[in-house]
């Protein structure tokens, strides 16, 4: 599996970015897993873009790993847009640099921010650079409020969430915060430059007294996708099988353990277009039944679970073209639930 190296020594920030990728096909390192340590690079840019690009060139050379490297900032509209660049620089610790912040801004009313960022990707192999960013609007509280996240996390209120990062979970942070906004479109460059660009997922039609199993996504940049009704599967790594994979990916996203009854006749293609990335996914479908596991499912890919009767597949709104396919192959599942008295 091919290394990408995250460019931080800050464990939060480092988690939260693996979190959000996590379903992709790389494996993601930072600069403490280095047998080596290297020396941070000067940040005497002016500006997040030009930081984030000569971070990610140094890091990317001294290691030869592809390389994501990020700069960001508090903006804060009464202070003349302090921190801003410097954010990360004003003290050596979190607790000191919120401290600064909410004392400059004590007894203001305007207390407007904006949490900017930007990602600049390195490939060191033919010198390609990529840059996504990503932007959040709030207001900076009167005190810190809650436990979650690093930085500015605990003063930073978001305006749409009511609440501040810290209050909220991995899994609501990656549907709202500038990080992930940049980082859904780092997600898909990876896709686009290093992932087959046709697609062979597995899925589960899994089968309890009768009724089977459906995951609602957990998809926010994707409105698409989000809040979708699909069935657990994945995409088959290089080296890997269908039925290995849907094994895999099963306990995954549900924590079931399941065994493999049949393979339904059928394959889907469907393709997905973005605006700039294009492929198409083969979809095989397997009729399965639980073995053993409670459910225990993965957040930051699934939403919620449930059981439905066959038929009333109709009733609920799956993902694009979904609809169609499980009318087809409603007799044959019918079928083995008879067969197999599942």
């Amino acid at each position: 599996m091919q290394k990408v190296l995250i460019a931080t020594t800050n464990q939060g920030k480092f988690n939260e970015t693996k979190e959000f990728l996590s379903d992709l096909a790389f494996n993601f390192i930072s600069l403490n897993d280095l047998n080596k340590k290297i020396s941070p690079p000067e940040e005497n840019e002016d500006n997040l873009e030009k930081n984030a690009m000569s971070k990610a060139v140094y890091y990317g050379e001294k290691t030869g790993l592809i390389t994501l490297c990020d700069d960001s900032g508090l903006f804060v509209k009464t202070l003349k847009n302090f921190p801003g660049i410097y954010s990360a620089r004003i003290a050596k610790t979190d607790k000191e640099r919120c401290k600064i912040i909410l004392e400059k801004l004590k007894n203001k009313k305007s207390r407007s921010a904006i949490f900017a960022l930007v990602y600049a990707l390195y490939n060191p192999s033919n010198q390609d650079l990529y840059l996504a960013s990503g932007m959040t609007k709030g207001k900076i509280t009167e005190k810190e409020i809650g436990k979650n996240g690093f930085g500015y996390d605990q003063i930073f209120y978001v305006n749409e969430k009511k609440k501040t990062y810290a209050q909220m979970k991995i899994q609501e942070k990656n549907s709202c915060s500038h990080r992930a906004k940049a980082l859904n479109k780092v997600k898909y460059f990876l896709l686009n430059q290093f992932d087959p660009k046709h697609i062979v997922v597995p899925f589960g039609i899994i089968v309890k007294e009768g009724k089977m199993l459906i995951s609602l996504r957990n998809d926010p940049h994707r409105p698409k996708s989000h809040k979708k009704w699909e069935m657990p599967g994945g995409g088959v790594d290089f080296g890997d099988n269908v039925e290995s994979t849907l094994l895999k990916e099963v306990k995954e996203e549900t924590g079931y353990k399941i065994k493999i009854i049949k393979q339904l006749q059928g394959i889907t293609v469907k393709s997905v277009a973005y605006p700039n990335y294009k492929y198409q996914v083969f979809l095989v479908p397997f009729v399965c039944k639980i073995i053993s596991g409670k459910l225990a499912l993965n957040s930051n890919e699934v939403l919620t679970t449930k059981w439905i009767k066959p038929n009333d597949y109709k009733n609920y709104k799956f993902l694009e073209g979904n609809n169609i396919m499980l009318k087809k192959l409603l007799p044959q599942l019918k079928q083995v639930i008879k067969d197999f008295k599942l």
